[in-house]
């Protein structure tokens, strides 16, 4: 697990360091290994706060996902939440002595849907997603006991992957009167037993173009690409450049092979990425600048 995405660009780089220190880097050359990428991407939040700080501040960022070393100048966010309905439980012959959980939560992946077939008619005039509209979905729901026993809880788990420009407080705003209905009209007459609670699992940020960028200019330059893409996984390019960091994403390998039970990097890729990394010491090494 993990050869492509990206134990084989952290290798490169790490296999590379004793270059980097004998090559008098006029540009210090910073590697950042983090960890939760996969869920949260919260694992760099506490380094980026420092940067500027006690740790100095890039000119540039590269994040080493595998993108076949074609550069990456966008990618969606992704949000996901734990959403958990509490009902009241009575016999199912008398169902207003309760209040169903399941149903309540039905109502609102329901919502859901409508939010989604609203992202689907915001397509992005680009045409460089795919799809080029923010989605919605509900992954995991599971409640109730017995058939003939009015749920008392029913959990539903989903996700929002938005385009780069959307608002992340404009799909959870749309749930919530969803939220707030439901449990009006539903649940309030339970009081305190009937209510609904969600919880944000991961909220990683999606990358926007930067055209010209420091970032861009030299991973095209290390690449000998000329044109950009945009990846469809989210990554913690965002969180960077949320913190105003130039960053593209760029690593060898393809994501084709990623998160699957024999997950390989090729050793052509491998040298297409040392090619990359040895590029980069001799322009740091030459003085390479952001300007």
């Amino acid at each position: 697990r993990g050869a492509v995405d990206m134990k084989g660009f952290d290798a490169l780089c790490l296999a590379l360091v004793p270059e980097m220190l004998a090559a008098g880097l006029k540009t210090p050359i910073h590697i950042l290994l983090s960890y939760d990428e996969e869920l949260t991407c919260l694992g760099v939040a506490d380094v980026i706060a420092r940067f500027g700080q006690d740790l100095p501040r890039p000119g540039a960022v590269i994040v080493g996902e595998p993108t076949d070393l074609d550069v990456a100048d966008a990618h969606k966010s992704i949000y996901t939440y734990r959403t958990t309905v509490h009902g009241y439980e009575a016999h199912s012959s008398k169902p207003a002595l309760g209040a169903n959980a399941v149903m309540a939560a039905a109502e609102l992946v329901a919502g859901l849907n409508r939010i989604a077939d609203l992202m689907a008619t915001r397509g992005d005039a680009s045409g460089r997603f795919d799809p080029d509209y923010t989605t919605v979905h509900v992954g995991v729901i599971g409640g109730g006991t017995a058939r003939n026993i009015l749920p008392k809880v029913c959990e539903f788990q989903w996700e929002f992957r938005g385009l780069p420009d959307l608002s992340p407080d404009e799909i959870p705003a749309l749930f919530a009167a969803d939220v707030e209905r439901v449990t009006r009209e539903r649940l309030n007459r339970f009081g305190d037993y009937g209510h609904i609670e969600t919880e944000e699992d991961a909220a990683v940020p999606g990358l926007a173009p930067e055209p010209g960028s420091p970032a861009e200019r030299l991973a095209l330059r290390l690449a000998g690409r000329n044109h950009t893409i945009t990846v469809p996984y989210a990554t913690e390019a965002g969180r960077f450049q949320l913190a105003g960091l130039p960053t593209v994403v760029c690593g060898p390998g393809s994501i084709d092979q990623a998160h699957q039970p024999d997950e390989y990097i090729t050793l052509a890729a491998l040298e297409a990425g040392e090619a990359f990394l040895r590029q980069l010491v001799r322009d740091c090494a030459a003085g390479w600048s952001p300007a």
